[in-house]
């Protein structure tokens, strides 16, 4: 697993280009301070996690994204719908953009900005220059671990009010460590982190809330730092819709041109 310079910026560029062409509930705020179980090893915290994943066949909703680099800044509402392990969907403009995404393959377009994409992970994880797959898109929609917590082995470190659980190993070129709440198991942050290329990506979820039964992140706050430039997105949730009947409308109109994701190589 590798991170080249600007990973940070293309995952976001490709986060506003998704948002653009794909483009009573109880708060459960982070219990700060609240007593951490020293007796758990890293391996009981991780199967705490897992165990504590969202429970649903299917997800529907609004959603708003808000975009934020140097002077620019957007604030985008979107449809979404969501089948557990198999699709994700994303409306915006009326339907003008539209996104599809299935573990196998990832669809966009935008007709107001006459373009469009279909390909496989492997081609956009070469884009980003970091592996990425259906899964990590949607645990971080969902305030669960992007990483794969089985993959590899993590310990525990001290922090206050949560579970940190950082690589047993040192890794190379980069850091990691990624925050448990103590009551829900839910992620709290994840940073990662490369000190040789001046850069960063840091994920947050100040809360969750119970929505239509199901546990979701009130927000996710999402910022990526390459030298002295930030960018940030943030994604808040509306109206859910737990396991009611989805379908999935994709068809990329003819005409528009298609996008070649570019690679450090190129």
């Amino acid at each position: 697993m590798s991170l080249r310079a600007n990973t940070f910026f293309r995952i976001f560029s490709l986060a506003l280009l998704l948002s653009l062409s794909a483009c009573g509930a109880k708060k459960v705020g982070v219990v700060k301070g609240a007593a951490v179980n020293t007796t758990l090893g890293s391996k009981a915290v991780i199967k705490s996690h897992y165990a504590a994943a969202a429970e649903f066949k299917t997800l529907s909703g609004r959603m708003k994204i808000d975009y934020k680099s140097g002077g620019s800044e957007q604030s985008i509402p979107a449809t979404f719908r969501m089948e557990k392990d198999k699709a994700l969907w994303l409306s915006v403009f009326f339907g003008m953009g539209k996104a599809f995404i299935t573990p196998k393959k990832v669809s966009f377009y935008s007709a107001l900005n006459n373009i469009s994409f279909e390909g496989d992970f492997e081609a956009l994880s070469s884009f980003v220059g970091t592996p990425l797959d259906f899964s990590m898109i949607q645990g971080l929609l969902l305030g669960e671990s992007a990483v794969d917590l089985k993959s590899q082995r993590f310990k525990l470190d001290a922090a206050t009010g949560v579970y940190r659980l950082k690589p047993q190993r040192a890794m190379a070129f980069f850091k990691l460590f990624i925050d448990l709440d103590p009551t829900s198991f839910k992620v709290v942050q994840a940073q990662i982190s490369q000190a040789s290329q001046d850069s960063s990506i840091q994920i947050n979820y100040p809360a969750y809330e119970t929505m239509d039964g199901l546990l979701l992140p009130a927000k996710i706050s999402v910022e990526a730092q390459l030298g002295s430039a930030t960018t940030s997105v943030g994604i808040s949730y509306k109206n859910i819709s737990v396991n009611r009947p989805l379908n999935f409308p994709f068809k990329i109109p003819k005409g528009l041109k298609a996008l070649s994701l570019p690679t450090d190589a190129e």
